[in-house]
């Protein structure tokens, strides 16, 4: 039945052992395996007992709301620590999704000289992972919707995935990675999707798209501490503990999370995020405004459900949605074309040591995350000096300039002399290029539908991201063996230039609340 919160939640978070048995039996429907268990540990009695105590609770740092009762400036204080509180949360959270994500693709030089496996066994091993995790970000974000809580489905999604990275290290043979790999990927879905959700119950309208850039930076957190984590320590551990170690972060900040967050400020007695921002400012902005029409006079276009056929036509039919997928799918395919195989590059073609080689790529994060916010402000500003174009538009704009930059960085990783700062810098700047566009696409496609069939955009667009990371490891893998590193590094070219060009057709796109006005003013 529908859970109105974490307190309200009839589950099991404290005892695992309840679906582990399940993960032992591989079958045609494992990608809906991880959902399914984490739904039958929501509903067993042990749980419904630890929720029912925790019925009225708040999180471990919430300020009690008796003593700020009827006090404006005490509620928006409250607002702000829960508030701050839960962002942290997400930041931290996904970034530790991220170790335990991208830990297998800095442990594998180390796994292939320790175990002897081959280029293409570790390819196919990348490129299981995306299609497990494609399928789970879909059903993980239902199953915050359908559970009310998202942040039980992220805290304990992430001690999941600490479970598999700890599991992948018990055994030695290829079809033991392949079943915990993919376990894993079944669980990594659980991180992303509640987090949009969390962002949109915290933040209002006129500044969530900061918020959302800033969040996504996270992702190169976890990305540029990884290779010093899981790498360092496989080098000089061996791999076994390069996987082990972000395992134990992701225990530890699991249950951190779970104690900490909230899923929204109304759970909390707090007022919503639009009308704490309207109350602090002393007004609505017009996004409120018409979002309040819209609740008070439900339009029969949008004030109800939209029917089956007339949302997949609206979503099938956005032709600035298959320009976003199109890039999607490119961008992910050059960002993990590259980090999983740009180690082995520098260790094949100038004979470094793992540690070594590590290091010159980990630049690849801290230009992402300088990318990741950049790209963010800078569509901000083009779309409030450009009030009467297209929004969606101008962040189209900033996705092409950014990803002009990238066959310039993949040049030079190839061409230029293997000094480190030079190839920490290439890969820096391909961060930067790569990262930009990245935060813009699922933000930019949702905000050309309506709000009701936004998080179903979102999870259409996770699709071909998926596919570009699946497309990169045994494809790639097979390209290095057959034509060696000189046709690597101009497949990655031509991939740069197609994913420019994709956007290219949503130059003057509108979003919807554009199209709406529009709308309105042919109408009068």
């Amino acid at each position: 039945r529908s859970l109105r919160g974490r307190g309200q939640v009839e589950g099991n978070a404290g005892a695992p052992h309840a679906s582990a048995p399940m993960g032992f039996a591989l079958s045609s429907g494992m990608p809906f395996f991880v959902p399914a268990a984490i739904a039958a540990a929501c509903a067993s009695s042990r749980s419904r007992q630890l929720f029912d105590r925790r019925k009225h609770s708040r999180p471990l740092f919430s300020t009690s709301p008796a003593a700020d009762a009827g006090t404006p400036s005490s509620t928006n204080r409250r607002f702000v620590l829960n508030r701050s509180i839960t962002f942290a949360g997400m930041m931290l959270g996904y970034a530790t999704y991220y170790l335990t994500r991208l830990s297998y693709s800095f442990v594998g030089p180390a796994m292939r000289n320790e175990l002897g496996l081959s280029i293409l066994q570790l390819g196919a091993l990348s490129s299981i992972f995306p299609l497990a995790y494609m399928n789970s970000k879909f059903i993980a974000g239902v199953l915050a919707d359908v559970l009310g809580s998202p942040v039980l489905i992220f805290s304990l999604g992430m001690m999941l995935t600490g479970v598999c990275n700890i599991g992948f290290t018990m055994g030695s043979t290829v079809p033991w990675f392949t079943f915990w790999w993919i376990l894993n990927g079944l669980v990594q879905g659980c991180g992303g999707t509640p987090c949009g959700k969390m962002l949109v119950n915290w933040y209002p309208t006129v500044t969530r798209g900061r918020w959302w850039s800033t969040w996504n930076a996270s992702t190169n957190i976890g990305g540029f501490l990884i290779p010093l984590i899981a790498g360092s320590i496989a080098a000089r551990y061996g791999w076994r503990w390069g996987m082990r170690a972000p395992g134990v972060i992701a225990l530890a900040m699991g249950v951190l999370c779970y104690f900490t967050m909230s899923d929204s400020p109304e759970k909390l007695g707090l007022p919503s995020a639009e009308d704490q921002h309207a109350a602090k400012t002393g007004g609505a902005s017009e996004s409120e405004e018409a979002t309040k029409k819209d609740v008070a006079e439900p339009k029969a276009n949008e004030g109800a459900e939209p029917k089956e056929e007339s949302k997949w036509q609206m979503l099938l039919g956005n032709k600035f949605l298959w320009c976003m997928g199109a890039m999607h799918f490119f961008v992910y395919l050059m960002r993990q074309g590259t980090m999983n195989w740009a180690h082995f590059y520098l260790m094949d073609q100038y004979g470094l040591p793992a540690l070594e080689a590590t290091s010159r790529i980990c630049g690849f994060e801290l230009g992402g995350l300088f990318g990741c916010i950049s790209s963010g402000l800078l569509s901000d500003i083009l779309i409030a000096r450009n009030p009467q174009a297209g929004a969606a538009g101008m962040r189209a704009r900033v996705m092409f300039l950014y990803a002009c930059l990238t066959p310039i960085a993949i040049l030079a990783l190839w061409k230029l002399p293997p000094i480190a700062w030079l190839q920490w810098s290439a890969m820096a700047l391909f961060g930067f290029s790569i990262y930009g566009p990245q935060t813009l696409i699922t933000m930019t496609g949702v905000e050309t539908v309506p709000k009701k069939i936004a998080a179903s955009a979102g999870g259409i667009l996770a699709y071909p991201a998926q596919l570009g990371s699946m497309f990169a490891g045994l494809p790639f893998a097979l390209v290095v063996r057959k034509l060696g590193w000189s046709g690597y590094f101009p497949c990655l070219i031509l991939l740069s230039l197609l994913s420019a060009l994709s956007v290219l057709p949503g130059w003057n796109a509108l979003s919807w609340t554009q199209k709406e006005v529009a709308a309105k003013k042919r109408a009068a």
